[in-house]
């Protein structure tokens, strides 16, 4: 009986003990918008997951959904989708970023606005970015990317520029 105590006493102390140390090596973030005006209403999420594989390089992987309604057009559009990424902290500040992201995007047809298509999208982007520590194990981050993936002659695309900016918090990156 006391050996089954003891069994279980030191396996819960072992589980705390790894929990604790995979705590330290994952990591939340991604970013939230919200625009509403004259123009329409757009409501984006993108939350992220990482893994800290070492102390300076981490890989992800993140989800992304955005709803946009545009005032005098009755349909809204829905889009949504998925990346992965990689991360590494040049400094504990400045890092270097690449992201593979697969964007499920609605689109208005041409001559009638109230129906939509939807196509896919993929994206490499490669960029670098800033992050500032905030309270606690809270950080801002600041991006600059470029999609190496962009065409400017295809017409169905959800950027209108090869260059994203994100800006965005995170739980754990320090």
């Amino acid at each position: 009986m006391r050996l089954g105590l003891v069994t279980i006493l030191l396996l819960a102390v072992l589980g705390v003990s790894a929990q604790a140390k995979l705590s330290d090596k994952v990591y939340f973030g991604g970013g939230f918008g919200l625009s509403a005006g004259g123009n329409g209403t757009n409501i984006s999420l993108s939350p992220q997951i990482g893994y800290k594989i070492t102390s300076r390089y981490s890989a992800g992987i993140g989800i992304m959904y955005q709803y946009a309604k545009i005032q005098g057009i009755e349909s809204s559009i829905n889009n949504y989708g998925w990346s992965v990424f990689n991360r590494y902290n040049l400094t504990r500040q400045f890092f270097a970023y690449g992201e593979y992201e697969n964007l499920q995007f609605e689109f208005f047809t041409s001559l009638r606005p109230e129906r939509t298509d939807r196509a896919g999208y993929n994206s490499l982007l490669i960029g670098g970015g800033y992050t500032e520590a905030l309270a606690g194990r809270a950080s801002f981050s600041v991006s600059a990317l470029y999609n190496v993936l962009y065409d400017v002659t295809d017409p169905i695309q959800p950027y209108d520029s090869p260059w994203v900016v994100r800006a965005g918090v995170g739980i754990g990156i320090f």
